[in-house]
């Protein structure tokens, strides 16, 4: 819901959040029950909401009671009901705990489709899905990018299929988009890295700004930042010095301030294959050890070796990364997740993970994916069965939790 409502502010030219007023009109609905969030809030100061459309909170207030009770379907009257909502054209101030730390490039799609839904006078639903359809489209205009550039890892590809990246793409949140920029800075870096091709102008630049984007949205690929500094030491490249300069200043300026200023106090749990909805919508249960070895099956037909002599020192330095990036998931959540004192780290989700792994994926690799004719058809195959079970077990885990009840 944050994620929905800071997409709202960001279309309406509201980038920051707000302080949260002195006298609280109607609100805020989410945690007006929770007494001692609302006085921490107070005590920070800082900013922690901001007006939201009316008719935006009625339509997230009436689909929530699916969150409230896990039985509670809606019936085709109650669909119908929500449809009708509409833009209220009055605000009300609403807190959005966490919402604070991304910076507001992340949320570009969904604002536009806030912004022509409002535009085009679209009832909050079909807003909302206009919304929902340009994060997917993004993902994959990013995707077909990366493509074009180096074809995906096997692995890569079957991590972009897993029940829960697939869900993540299809919601108006920010984790397709952060996979999908990972996917094209890999192989915006890969190629950059393969002397034998050209290096031009647009690598450098849309190297240099998907790690700004993903290291303000998500802190633990910082080190991501690393990669147009290794650019601009083997092309010995000006351009990529100064642009991972900038990038590097921009983000640790962005992330110092989103630190000193967001609050938020959830913790919440949620796996790498998937759990979907709001962590109580699992997939069948056997097809948890089965997409765990389609993945294994796909790593092992994607390793290449034949072109380890050019592209030691680049996979090398993918794997850095991504074990750097998985020791800050642990060290950021302990450090802002955490109550102390603590023998445990909290709030680790699963799909934090997805990130390291696809930067680990490309360096399985390396330059090349494919080792000859034979090998292409191998993969595609595996890929296509890897691809069906995953959508199935999708399929089937979201009819079975959200299915329409009978008609009222």
């Amino acid at each position: 819901m944050s994620h929905i409502e800071r997409a709202y502010l960001i279309s309406k030219g509201r980038f920051f959040l707000e302080k949260l007023p002195t006298v609280l009109v109607n609100g805020p609905r989410k945690y007006a029950e929770d007494a001692a969030f609302m006085e921490r809030a107070r005590q920070h100061g800082g900013p922690i909401g901001g007006m939201v459309d009316q008719g935006l909170l009625q339509y997230i207030a009436f689909n929530f009671e699916l969150v409230l009770d896990y039985n509670r379907k809606f019936s085709d009257s109650e669909n119908n009901q929500i449809s009708k909502i509409k833009w209220a054209s009055n605000e009300e101030y609403h807190v959005l705990p966490g919402a604070g730390y991304y910076f507001p490039a992340i949320y570009t799609p969904q604002a536009l489709g806030f912004s022509i839904g409002r535009l085009f006078d679209l009832n909050v639903g079909n807003s909302y899905y206009l919304a929902r359809g340009l994060v997917l489209a993004a993902c994959f205009a990013l995707f077909w990018l990366a493509s074009r550039l180096l074809t995906p890892n096997p692995l890569a590809v079957a991590i972009l299929f897993l029940p829960m990246s697939m869900f993540q793409m299809l919601s108006p949140t920010i984790d397709g988009l952060t996979t999908a920029l990972a996917v094209l800075a890999c192989s915006l870096f890969m190629a950059a890295a393969d002397l034998s091709r050209g290096h031009p102008r647009f690598s450098s630049w849309g190297l240099a700004l998907c790690v700004f984007i993903l290291a303000t949205a998500r802190t633990h690929t910082l080190p991501l930042l690393v990669l147009p500094f290794y650019i601009a030491w083997v092309r010995r490249s000006p351009r990529d010095l100064y642009l991972g300069c900038t990038a590097t200043a921009a983000t640790l300026g962005w992330v110092l301030y989103a630190m000193n200023s967001t609050n938020d106090p959830r913790v919440a749990q949620e796996s790498f294959i998937g759990i979907l909805g709001w962590l109580d919508t699992k997939l069948p249960h056997f097809f948890y050890p089965t997409l765990w070895l389609g993945l294994a099956i796909c790593a092992l037909v994607g390793i290449s070796w034949h072109t380890l002599q050019r592209d030691w020192f680049p996979r090398l330095l993918l794997i850095g990364v991504a074990l750097t990036s998985v020791c800050l998931i642990f060290l950021a959540l302990l450090l802002t997740w955490t109550p102390h004192p603590t023998s445990l780290v909290q709030g680790v989700q699963g799909r934090y993970f997805v990130v390291p792994m696809i930067l680990l994926a490309y360096s399985v690799s390396g330059f090349a994916v494919f080792r000859g004719p034979t090998h292409r058809v191998l993969t595609w195959v595996v890929l296509a069965g890897f691809a069906l079970t995953a959508l199935t077990a999708l399929m089937m885990a979201l009819f079975s939790r959200y299915g329409s009840a009978a008609v009222s």
